[in-house]
């Protein structure tokens, strides 16, 4: 007694856990909801600000770089005019001094942030040589130097001996397309970036690129001006949309944080709630479920709720009240499918597919419809040595599944009869062996009939063997309506007699000659009106389709065959092998 009512504990200290463990397990499963759509919401928030930064500081250097473009292509013509009588006058390099001075140190604006927007940062003005006249450059402060004609170097400021060769391909690649005597290109100095424009200085005549690298310059050539524009802003733009960026991510991430906290406790202690209300009933429904699985079929659940639960609970009653038959039937029908799927499983690998074979100058299809899930029927081939193809066809008494494991044993002794004889087995030889194996596994309450028969492709002939089974039909197409035959032989079923012996024939062949093989089951199965269909039907149909291939030749039989039947009931087993030779 002692014993019981501890067990009664246990069990119903195990149920009081079950029911709080889905409570706890629904507010987890709320709250990390509630958190990950929380998170996932501030993480795409965050995403969408960080983009739109992105996409506005390259909005914002786009429209500077543009505005620089526009400068420079304005301006550097416009500085080589100002310059182009300076030049033509000779010994006025301290007016052309004076000139870029003034020009670089007027060219001065408020950028981003405060900051100075230097905009034309440096100018060059070089003679019709090649050779500085005057340069300046804005940093820290304006400095601006003479260059006394002398070849451009390193101590000449910015623009060095590789640049200006830059410059000059780029005029060259311009007089190859034709293009204008301007041109730009980039120029780092110092760790600073500028854009530079460069422009031959032309009198009388436009500037042209042809002109500008002539090396016997032309009259009308007085120079050259460069003017380089600062890209400095260009990194402003994008450490201010950096710490924008920052700043607004920081703050986006504490306003869902906060949020989310406060969505977070509200979800916890809805679902703490909800998950008692839950676990209530589905408590009282594992307690009856316990009793069911330990015997007591009579428990039932007090419905007292309309809801989902409720209609749960009615169900759960229903389910006790039909479990007993349920259980009987659960065996039944487990027993019936094991045998089913046992008896499928052997039936899958005794019958060959459905697709045409060719071998050498031979071509058959085989077809197999059992009249129940598993039959009785069964063909099978295999090549041999010499190029010969061996042909087995059987039908055991009876049909389905005591049948199909009869089957399973002809198949097996087949090919160990092939195998003990190294592929070149013979007919009589091969169904001794199947009427031995037959027999034993049999004992005589299942036989088989069986005509084995093997085509030698080379030689075009045809030995077979007979135990007791319908005559495969010879078929010799020719004038008129063509030429019936059978390949006769007798012999005792197999499992009829352990000590059977088998005669075999050999019958040539020629090309355009149909072999039928096929069992009782196509001509005595019948329609719904209860006639056979019958060797003389079946024999039409083979003369029919007699100008088809092997496989459509099967299938036009078929067809015809059921279209014979029709919806009625088949009472035996259908199995047809068809052969041509080539």
């Amino acid at each position: 007694m002692a014993k019981r009512r501890g067990a009664e504990m246990e069990r119903a200290s195990e149920r009081w856990r079950a029911g709080w463990s889905i409570s706890v397990k629904m507010i987890l499963t709320t709250t990390l909801l509630i958190v990950i759509t929380v998170v996932g919401s501030g993480v795409l928030n965050v995403v969408n600000i960080r983009r739109a930064f992105d996409e506005s500081a390259v909005r914002q250097i786009e429209i500077f770089k543009q505005g620089r473009e526009q400068l420079g292509e304005h301006d550097t013509p416009l500085f080589a005019r100002g310059v182009e009588q300076l030049l033509y006058d000779k010994g006025r390099d301290a007016d052309i001094q004076l000139l870029v001075q003034s020009t670089v140190a007027q060219d001065t604006r408020e950028g981003p942030n405060g900051k100075k927007d230097y905009g034309l940062r440096l100018a060059y003005v070089l003679d019709l040589n090649q050779n500085l006249v005057a340069h300046c450059l804005e940093e820290a402060q304006l400095v601006c130097k003479p260059g006394n004609h002398e070849p451009i170097g390193p101590a000449l400021g910015q623009l060095t001996v590789e640049t200006w060769q830059k410059a000059i391909a780029q005029w060259k690649a311009n007089v190859a397309s034709k293009g204008e005597a301007l041109i730009k290109f980039d120029l780092q100095s110092g760790g600073a970036t500028y854009r530079v424009f460069a422009y031959p200085v032309f009198t009388g005549e436009p500037a042209t690129a042809a002109g500008a690298i002539a090396a016997e310059h032309p009259a009308a050539r007085l120079g050259y001006v460069v003017l380089g524009y600062d890209l400095a802003p260009v990194e402003w733009f994008t450490s201010g949309a950096a710490e924008q960026k920052s700043a607004a991510s920081a703050k986006a991430v504490l306003y869902t944080g906060a949020v989310g906290a406060l969505f977070a406790l509200i979800g916890t202690v809805l679902a703490i709630f909800q998950g008692l209300s839950i676990s209530r009933p589905l408590k009282q429904l594992a307690w009856k479920a316990d009793q069911i699985a330990r015997g007591d079929l009579d428990a039932r659940v007090e419905v007292t709720a309309g809801d989902e639960i409720g209609l749960l609970a009615e169900n759960f009653n229903f389910m006790a009240d039909q479990i007993s038959i349920l259980l009987q039937q659960t065996a039944e029908k487990a027993k019936m499918e094991q045998e089913l799927e046992v008896a499928k499983a052997i039936q899958e690998t005794l019958v060959p597919n459905d697709q045409p074979v060719k071998k050498s100058t031979l071509t058959f299809a085989g077809f197999y419809q059992p009249a129940a899930q598993t039959g009785g029927d069964w063909w099978t081939w295999a090549e041999l040595v010499d190029n010969k193809i061996l042909l087995v066809i059987g039908d055991v008494t009876g049909h389905g599944v005591p049948s199909a494991m009869i089957t399973a044993a002809a198949k097996a002794s087949c090919d160990v009869a092939r195998y003990m004889h190294n592929d070149d087995v013979t007919v009589t030889r091969l169904l001794e062996i199947m009427n031995h194996a037959i027999f034993e596994s049999a004992q005589r309450r299942f036989v088989m009939t069986c005509f084995a028969s093997i085509v030698d492709t080379k030689a075009r002939t045809i030995t077979y063997a007979n135990a007791g089974h319908n005559f495969p039909y010879l078929f010799r197409p020719g004038e008129g309506k063509g030429d019936f035959g059978s390949l006769m032989i007798r012999g005792n079923r197999l499992g009829d007699d352990r000590a059977s012996k088998y005669e075999a024939k050999t019958t040539d062949l020629v090309p355009g000659d149909i072999l039928v093989w096929y069992t009782d089951g196509i001509v005595e199965c019948e329609n719904e009106a209860g006639e056979e269909y019958g060797e003389k039907r079946f024999r039409a149909s083979v003369r029919k389709a007699a100008a088809l291939d092997a496989g459509e030749m099967r299938d036009a039989i078929v067809s015809e065959a059921s279209t014979f039947f029709a919806d009625a009931p088949r009472k035996d087993d259908i199995t047809m092998v068809i052969g041509r030779m080539h």
